[in-house]
This record gives C-alpha cells, structure tokens and sequence, in this order.
C-alpha cells in the first residue's frame, strides 16, 4: 500500500480524491500495489461533511502526516508561499517525498527544495505546477533528454489566453471579457496575477529550471500584462497576418546568454500556438535534436492538475521501494547569465493616432531610421475628424531602441497618441 498525506481539499484536492478513488483498479495494476490515502488535512473539517472520504482519516493537524511513518509521500494542494513552504521543508526534513501543484513556491524556492531532498535522499514533484494536467515537466526531463533545448514559448495562463480568445472571436472589448471569464469562473475576483503576466513568470521560472537547468527568480523575468489589448489590436493584427497570445519566452541569446520574458505577442496565424484558444495551454520547444514539439491541455481546475499531481504520485510509487534516482531530482541548478531585458531583439507593432497631415508619415519613419530602425509595413485606417490611424510593423530592434523612439514618436506635435506597442515574433 502507497499511502499519502493530502494537504488541502480544494477543487484540486477533490480532483485527487475522484481520481484516485474512481481510477484505483487501473493504478494498482500499473504500480503493483494500491495507492492510498490516508490522512486529509483541512482547516474546518464540517466543511467538508458532504464528501465522501472512504476510508481516509481528516485532521486541522501537520503533525498527523509528518509523524505518520506508513505515510511515504505528501501532496500539497493548497497554494500561495506561506505556510506551503513550511509544509514542504519539514516533509522533505522528514524523509518524505513531496508532490505540489504550487507554482508560487516552487518558483520561489525550488533550489533550495532541491537540496533539502537530495540531502535527506527523498524527492520533490511540480508537474501539476506548470499546465495543469499537460505533462510539460516530465516531457523535459525525461522525454526530450536527449536535447539541448533551444527555446521555449508557452501559453501558460488559461484565463488570459480566454480572454483574447473571445476578444478576437466574439468581437468584445477586454473589460467585457473579462466580467464574462470571472461569472463563468475562468478568472477569479481578483484577477490581477493573471491579467498581469504574473502567474505566467511564476511559471517560466520553474521551467528554466527544468529546460535550461538554470536558477532565476521573478525579479529575473520581464513580464506584462493583457490589460491594454483592444479589440481594435486583434482587428489589426489578423489583417497583417498574426494573432496576439501572452506568451512566456525563453531562449538562448547571441549563443552565450539567456532571456525570459512574459508579454504579449502577435506570432504568424500558421504558427501553432495561434491554434491554442480559450483556456488551453500550450508549450512549444525547439531542441537540438527532436527539432520544433508542442504539447497541448487543459491548463487548470480540479480533474486535470488532479491527474498531474496523482501521475507524480505513480511516478514516484515505481520506484518507492528503491535508492533515490537523478531522473526527477535537479539538484545541480546554475547561476544563468541573464541577457538585459533591453538588450533583447523583437520586432514590434506600433498603433498612432496621428493629425492627417502630408509630412505625418516622414516625420514617423524620420524617428524610426534615426534609431536604425526598418519598417516591415504599415497601414493607415480610419480618418475622421482629421485624425489618422497608422499602423507600423518594424523589423527586429533592440528594446533600448524602441523605447527611446517610442519616447521621440509621442514627443511629435502631429501625433496624438501612441494607443499600442506589442512585441511581434515572426520566427518563432
């Protein structure tokens, strides 16, 4: 018998329970014994009077798991810093193997939970952590071992990725998206580390890790938000030929250093994360090897990041009864050499409100060469009133560069506003 301690019984929780109690019959098989849970922690256990816990002890108390020597592995399910990274230190102290679904302290602190395991020879689990129920974590590290990995790019966040799918496909504003995602429980109440990019760099953190074995930490990772896309953005951006996604990036800069990013992106409509719509999640990876792989999913709620976390489980119940192996454990993580984030290349889409004025247009492309700075195209709509839209596609620049033209371009007495500047990737 696998028993296990479950710390948290949110709709994740919950999502383990059904699947391990529904799904017992084929695990044991695959395993070679039962997986059993044993002891439930919660804070107010009435609660959860109306579910049903078969067997399974509930307890307010951390110390009915961590003394409990027939409990060999702990799931920690109930997010954000504090007190999960107590929880997983002492489960880690304690001999015991940890499986998490916590994005924000495996991002934080895995460096050091990497250490604690190797030290007391147990092991740490996150896949459930990044992508929900996609197997990104394990597909790196065991999957795609035989390659250096190139570069990354993935939809990480479910909510944001909905919300600019249904700004594009239905038509509506972001603030009218983003009602509709929280009344259908895609986005919560407060949604601002979602809509931020926030949630995203968590992520990306912990894939560096995983994809490039090196050791950041947020403050590492240039981020931003979806808040300023418009409905008019997505307009413009199908006409030229490109969807916008938020995406996480990671690559290899000039052969020596690394960049992670967080931001939104206009990537070509034949590009195969244009295809990831509404909550799904995506990665797509290029290695020295295999070439370009994507891997697609449900990126969140209880049945899939219950199948992540119940599929660590059985990965760790395989070899439960012998030494601890390298195949999960990163314990060897290296300092990154970091490219600045303003001395990274995109190109960029750029949106102005201008005075229609014959010299507008030569005043424009006047900033941009004296940055060195080419235009791949540009586009002119909408004049009323005397106001000009233009639209201008560049070539790959350096941020330092763009940002001082987008500084000169609003300093122009024709131009009224800048209304949109995002970052385009056409080879990607």
């Amino acid at each position: 018998m696998i028993e296990v301690g479950l710390i948290g019984l949110g709709n994740v929780g919950q999502g383990i329970l059904n699947i391990i109690q529904e799904n017992q019959a084929l695990l044991t098989q695959r395993v070679g014994q039962p997986i059993h849970i044993k002891t439930i922690m919660v804070r107010d256990p009435k609660k959860y009077n109306h579910i049903d816990f078969g067997d399974s002890k509930i307890t307010t108390q951390f110390s009915d798991l961590i003394n409990d020597n027939e409990i060999k592995i702990i799931v920690e399910v109930i997010g954000g810093e504090t007190p999960a990274y107590d929880y997983i230190c002492q489960a880690l102290e304690h001999g015991k193997y940890v499986v998490t679904a916590n994005k924000e302290v495996v991002s934080k602190h895995q460096k050091t939970f990497f250490e604690l395991a190797k030290k007391h020879q147990v092991d740490i689990y996150y896949e459930a952590a990044v992508g929900g129920g996609i197997p990104i974590i394990r597909s790196l590290k065991v999957g795609f071992s035989a390659n250096k990995i190139e570069s990354l790019l993935g939809i990480l966040n479910g909510t944001t990725n909905y919300i600019l799918t249904k700004i594009e496909q239905d038509s509506q504003e972001f603030d009218v998206t983003l009602k509709e995602a929280q009344e259908l429980g895609l986005a919560e109440a407060d949604p601002s580390m979602d809509i931020s990019g926030l949630d995203a760099a968590h992520k990306l953190v912990i894939l560096a890790a995983v994809a490039f074995k090196s050791n950041i930490q947020v403050k590492d990772v240039f981020y931003e938000g979806i808040e300023n896309i418009t409905l008019k953005d997505m307009k413009y951006a199908k006409e030229l030929g490109f969807a916008i996604k938020l995406l996480a990036l990671a690559k290899h800069v000039n052969g020596k250093q690394l960049s992670f990013k967080v931001h939104p992106t206009m990537i070509p409509l034949s590009h195969p994360l244009a295809n990831i719509h509404n909550e799904m999640n995506a990665a797509y990876l290029k290695g020295n090897a295999v070439g370009e792989a994507l891997l697609s999913g449900k990126g969140a709620g209880g049945s899939p990041t219950g199948s992540a976390i119940v599929s660590d489980i059985v990965d760790i119940a395989f070899d439960h009864t012998q030494d601890v192996n390298r195949r999960n454990l990163e314990p060897n993580l290296k300092t990154a050499d970091l490219c600045p984030f303003e001395d990274t290349d995109s190109a960029f889409y750029i949106r102005l409100k201008v005075n229609d004025h014959h010299s507008v247009l030569e005043q424009l492309l006047g900033v941009l060469a004296k940055a060195e700075i080419s235009v791949s195209k540009i586009l002119q709509k909408e004049i009323q009133n005397n106001i000009a839209e233009i639209v201008i596609i560049t070539h790959p620049t350096k941020e330092h560069q763009m940002a001082q033209s987008i500084s000169e371009l609003t300093d122009i007495d024709t131009v009224k506003k800048c209304c949109s500047v995002i970052r385009v990737e056409e080879q990607v």
